[in-house]
């Protein structure tokens, strides 16, 4: 009885201690587990701290980048930065991919223009006109008249053509050049005034005085200007310029006689200084139109005639001399190419 209680206590106690022994074994291999997955978490996080340091990093490069093209950007003109982010080239900005476009007005150019011109004009002349016959008896044999200190003044017009050729150079915003300039024109410089006539024979003054018309008509028809200009820009693309120079000018006179058949002609050339100010504007990278008006005084132009006519026995002789003051204010708009401009 107590051998079978002994061997059944024996029993109960291997009982327990295969029941401790597998109960530690349990905990053994659950905390060999936990020590694995805390490796393996460890290590996730390991590895997520080192993608967390390379982004980081590729921040930081990203914004040291950002600062340096921030940085060009305002180093750059405003106009570069509109250009360079346009799909099309903005009016009035200059493109580097395009080398016609200039942003300098140095270089060439050449044009026309047209326009218009209020003249002034006045003529102070002396006459004589002498018909001699030596068929007749003295003091017949001579007969003729003195127009002395004749005047006559007005106010007329016309229009012209110009056809011009130049150059300029740019310094920083001024702008100096000059041009060339031949002019087809119609202009009327004719006046208008009264003739006094005093007569006289081969025994001198007979003391008989009668008036008339005095009515010199002039013209001119051909012109040619040498201008300096120079100016300021207002901005790129527009120019507000002052000129000077001189104009030669070719005219034509006829002076209107009570005499139907005797109406003298003749030419003469009258010049002086003319000025002015005008402004221009340019369109694209060659053509530009202006605007100017411009005050022109010729210098006094003298002549002297002398027209004799012989029929038979008979003579007829006239002279005059005569003086010219002419001047004319203008007015024109015309259109201009670059075709050179340089670099």
């Amino acid at each position: 009885m107590e051998q079978t209680q002994l061997g059944a206590a024996m029993k109960n106690t291997r009982r327990v201690t295969v029941a401790i022994v597998g109960a530690f074994s349990v905990l053994a291999c659950n905390a060999h587990a936990e020590s694995l997955e805390s490796s393996a978490v460890l290590e996730k996080l390991a590895a997520l701290e080192s993608r967390v340091a390379s982004l980081e990093r590729k921040n930081q490069e990203y914004k040291r980048q950002l600062d340096q093209a921030h940085s060009q950007l305002r180093a750059e003109p405003v106009t570069d930065v509109r250009q360079a982010n346009a799909a099309f080239p903005v009016k009035g900005v200059v493109s580097a991919a395009t080398p016609a476009a200039q942003t300098s007005w140095t270089g060439a150019f050449w044009g026309g223009s047209v326009g218009g011109a209020a003249t002034k004009a006045s003529t102070r002349s002396d006459e004589r006109t002498t018909q001699g016959n030596t068929a007749s008896v003295p003091p017949f044999d001579l007969f003729g008249f003195n127009s002395l200190d004749l005047s006559g003044t007005a106010k007329n017009g016309g229009g012209f053509i110009d056809l011009f050729a130049g150059g300029d150079v740019q310094v920083s915003r001024l702008v100096i050049g000059g041009q060339l300039e031949a002019t087809v024109a119609d202009l009327n410089f004719s006046s208008s005034g009264t003739r006094s006539l005093t007569y006289f024979n081969s025994a001198g003054p007979t003391g008989a005085t009668a008036t008339g018309d005095y009515r010199p008509q002039v013209t001119a028809h051909w012109m040619a200007s040498a201008l300096l200009r120079a100016g300021v820009l207002l901005d790129e693309n527009t120019l507000l310029y002052g000129l000077g120079g001189w104009t030669f000018a070719q005219f034509e006179a006829r002076n209107l006689t009570d005499n139907p058949f005797y109406q003298p002609n003749e030419t003469f050339w009258a010049s002086g200084p003319t000025g002015g100010v005008g402004i221009e504007r340019r369109l694209d990278a060659n053509w530009r139109v202006r605007a100017e008006y411009r005050y022109t005084s010729f210098d006094a132009a003298r002549t002297q005639d002398r027209f004799n006519w012989v029929s038979g026995t008979a003579t007829q002789t006239y002279a005059r001399a005569t003086q010219y003051d002419q001047s004319m204010q203008s007015a024109r708009i015309g259109f201009a190419y670059a075709f050179n401009p340089l670099r």
